[in-house]
């Protein structure tokens, strides 16, 4: 980023403040708010990037932060209840996806500016560009580890600087696997999906989308995760005259919060079975069955394995105006996914 730029609206900061990538309070949860860590290496020199936590922070505005503060002292709490095995509301996980939303795409744009000597172009959006606009999923395994421990996977290697789309979040004794594209879990939660989407050059895709099957199909993704695990995911959609006919049905309007807004439902999972909750259920993350069956966890492949599933599924669907310009595309991608291929051999665990 060649200006100082606000992490939130991607304007110049209006009384400037700081937002931590990582929240403070996540930090000294997971008592890491001491003493620094390698985030990856600096892709100019190959030097590990060694920082603070608690000093990695981005330009942001007072009132901008101040608004994701309010949310931080919620999440706080649902953290630490989940942490516990204990209960939370459908709207906490709606917050909790949001939540994520604004973590991932922070530590892209943290990343991003730690590299701003290979990755020179400013970003396309902010987090409030990203939070709450596209499918999301959250995966969630408790370990009953009972060191603390705080890491992050996924986020300084090729696939998520193109594509900020996955990444993984160890906080203690829990793993949170977190993705969000367009279209990622519409069709496995029985909405519309994206059959095809055109490429035509310029920054929007145009999608051709096909009718939703109106049910639940599992697994949403093919890439093995960690198991055993809770799962929560939204659908989020555009409802415009073109599209209007393919939700415009009872299954999309009885599975969505609002669907003017089109704001799906979240859809909760557990053991292979998933319905959509109200914001007033109840539900659970316990994995205690994991407690008999002790495991080794494996901190990078299950992340980098779930952006090249993401990766090829995208390119798949696109249809483009030309040969050339497919072909230059293809290579592209394929070029991405060899480079996280190295990372999975490289990093074996």
């Amino acid at each position: 980023m060649s200006k100082v730029i606000c992490v939130f609206c991607g304007e110049e900061p209006k009384h400037k403040s700081k937002e931590h990538i990582f929240p403070q309070w996540l930090l000294k949860m997971t008592g890491s708010n001491k003493g620094k860590v390698s985030i990856g290496s600096n892709w100019s020199t190959g030097k590990q990037i060694y920082f603070d936590w608690m000093s990695y922070t981005l330009p942001a505005c007072q009132d901008c932060n101040s608004t994701f503060g309010e949310i931080e002292g919620k999440i706080k709490i649902i953290m630490h209840n989940i942490a516990d095995d204990k209960d939370i509301t459908g709207a906490d996980a709606e917050l909790l996806l949001d939540w994520f939303d604004k973590i991932r795409l922070g530590a892209w744009l943290g990343i991003k500016q730690h590299n701003n000597k290979v990755f020179s172009m400013d970003p396309k959006f902010y987090i409030n560009h990203r939070v709450g606009i596209k499918d999301r999923f959250l995966s969630v395994t408790n370990t009953y580890r009972t060191e603390k421990l705080f890491n992050v996977s996924g986020i300084n290697g090729l696939g998520f600087m193109v594509s900020p789309t996955a990444f993984t979040l160890f906080v203690n004794n829990l793993i949170f696997v977190n993705c969000s594209l367009d279209f990622a879990v519409s069709e496995k939660l029985g909405f519309p999906y994206a059959r095809q989407s055109i490429f035509d050059g310029s920054e929007k895709r145009h999608f051709k989308l096909s009718s939703g099957k109106e049910k639940i199909s599992t697994p949403l993704f093919q890439t093995r995760l960690y198991l055993p695990s809770r799962i929560i995911a939204q659908p989020i959609f555009k409802v415009s005259e073109k599209c209007n006919s393919f939700y415009d049905t009872d299954y999309v309007k009885n599975n969505s919060y609002y669907y003017e807004q089109g704001v799906g439902k979240v859809f909760y999972f557990k053991d292979g079975n998933g319905k959509s909750i109200e914001k007033n259920d109840i539900i659970n993350f316990s994995t205690s069955e994991i407690i008999n069956h002790p495991q080794s966890w494996p901190i990078v492949r299950p992340t980098l394995e779930l952006q090249i599933e993401l990766l090829k599924r995208d390119i798949k669907s696109i249809i483009f105006l030309n040969k050339e310009e497919r072909d230059k595309q293809v290579e592209a991608v394929n070029e991405i996914i060899r480079s996280i291929k190295e990372q999975i051999n490289t990093y074996i665990y």
